[in-house]
């Protein structure tokens, strides 16, 4: 147990060059994490066939022979992949995405193109991480809101006296949301993080009725504890009303800091907070 659980923070870095792995690796080093570079995809499949263990991988996609096998690899012993690519990569990247079958039984793969900064490598190791927890033990995303428990084992939401079953991305999107509450959610950046293995344009409406989907089933309407509004063009939020301003029309922006109470709810997320700092449209 404890071998496994020392594993989960092992983070392989493959093809980095050294000023990513001196600055990404000291970025991990700081989250807790202990980071192993290898030269190039043969040494780390060496590793791992030896039985080292590993959280995650990631990788700076540069020999796309490899990609095949390191993505079955991967699956087989369930570790998740954060890809990174250069923008010249972007066709490529389509293709290497679309050929490792979507969400197939396995490890999730996440991607980003260079340039890539150091917070963002961190936000996106610990979003794959709470992820693959939460494929090895559902039970980690049990977890309550105000009236709303997520039971991840059924991927079911209770509130009141209802229990409403989603659908795995509903569910994903909604416990995001709901680890968020009070902050603004880009929707490029939740169509990057729930549909990485889609081709989906910014105007797709899939997100859009992802959305009106979980607001629906979950009454997340004026009126109620939460409400899921809309920001238009840029993305949405989740606000945890105050007892006294629920079924109050909000005047407008200037009133959100009286309306959004969140003092219950422990800073855990993994998402980009600083989204909801800035200004909203």
């Amino acid at each position: 147990m404890m071998a496994a659980q020392q594993g989960a923070r092992r983070i392989a870095m493959v093809g980095c060059d050294e000023a990513q792995e001196a600055g990404w690796g000291n970025r991990l080093r700081l989250m807790g994490c202990d980071p192993v570079c290898f030269g190039d995809s043969t040494d780390f499949l060496l590793a791992i066939t030896q039985g080292q263990q590993f959280g995650l991988l990631l990788v700076v996609l540069k020999d796309e022979g490899a990609w095949p096998i390191l993505t079955a690899m991967c699956r087989a012993l369930r570790i998740p992949i954060f890809l990174v690519a250069r923008a010249s990569q972007r066709d490529l990247l389509v293709d290497v995405l679309s050929a490792a079958g979507g969400e197939t039984l396995g490890a999730s793969i996440d991607f980003a193109v260079l340039p890539v900064d150091e917070f963002e490598v961190e936000l996106r190791v610990r979003e794959s991480l709470r992820r693959n927890r939460t494929l090895l033990e559902p039970q980690a995303t049990a977890a309550c809101f105000g009236d709303y428990q997520f039971l991840g084992t059924r991927r079911v939401v209770a509130y009141g006296d209802t229990e409403v079953r989603l659908k795995p991305r509903e569910f994903e999107l909604a416990l995001l949301l709901f680890r968020n509450a009070g902050r603004l959610l880009e929707r490029d950046w939740l169509l990057a993080s729930l549909w990485v293995d889609a081709r989906i344009e910014r105007t797709s409406r899939t997100l859009d009725c992802c959305v009106a989907s979980i607001r629906r089933k979950l009454s997340l309407h004026k009126g109620g504890e939460f409400v899921l509004v809309s920001v238009y063009g840029r993305g949405y939020e989740l606000r945890h009303m105050a007892p006294a301003a629920r079924g109050v029309s909000r005047a407008g922006e200037g009133d959100d800091a009286s309306l959004v109470d969140t003092a219950d709810f422990p800073d855990t997320s993994n998402e980009p907070v600083w989204l909801g700092e800035s200004a909203r449209a």
